[in-house]
């Protein structure tokens, strides 16, 4: 976990039903505040090459103005692509990208957002250094998403020489925004039905 104070990342139940809540308050003033990887069995999980998982959660953001990260697939630790697949929120928009080995950002998918409203992401990944067998495939609001030039899976490599997933809230711009980001019924699995 990364999130200085006064920033602060807790649990809360949902009045809701939709179980624990984790809620990343990020302060203006500062860059940051985000937890990455999973504990299975209360160990840390390792995310493998050649693999397929589903990660689904809910979120709720208190504003859509500016520019931030709400969540990225991060490569560790001597990596030659940084982030494959990054989500910000810019000006009322939620975007996936997919970030090459030469740091090119390349926007695959975009919705319109609003602050206040609950929206459910599934986000597929299958884990290769190869775009001829690495994809993402991506679930909104539980409807099938398609891609920019066509298709609900999207060719990409996906895997350096680890990766693990960040939920977060990170400014692109200078830290300047107050943020809250709800995230709810976070699951990861290995098929769209585990977790959507």
């Amino acid at each position: 976990m990364e999130c200085a104070e006064p920033g602060s990342l807790v649990t809360t139940a949902d009045p809701n039903g939709h179980g624990t809540v984790f809620r990343f308050t990020k302060p203006g003033g500062l860059v940051r505040c985000e937890f990455r990887g999973i504990s299975v069995g209360g160990a840390r999980y390792a995310f493998a090459p050649g693999s397929t998982y589903w990660l689904g959660w809910g979120s709720q953001l208190s504003t859509v103005s500016g520019d931030f990260v709400v969540w990225q697939w991060k490569s560790y630790p001597d990596a030659a692509q940084n982030f494959p697949l990054i989500m910000t929120v810019k000006d009322g928009s939620v975007s996936l990208f997919h970030v090459s080995t030469d740091a090119t950002w390349r926007l695959i998918w975009s919705a319109p957002v609003s602050a206040g409203a609950r929206n459910r992401f599934a986000l597929g990944i299958r884990t290769s250094a190869s775009a001829e067998s690495g994809w993402v495939e991506l679930s909104f609001n539980g409807i099938r998403q398609t891609f920019s030039g066509g298709g609900y899976r999207y060719a990409v490599r996906t895997w350096d020489s680890a990766n693990e997933p960040k939920w977060r809230i990170y400014d692109r711009d200078a830290p300047q925004s107050d943020v809250v980001n709800r995230l709810d019924r976070l699951r990861v699995g290995t098929e769209h039905a585990d977790v959507g």
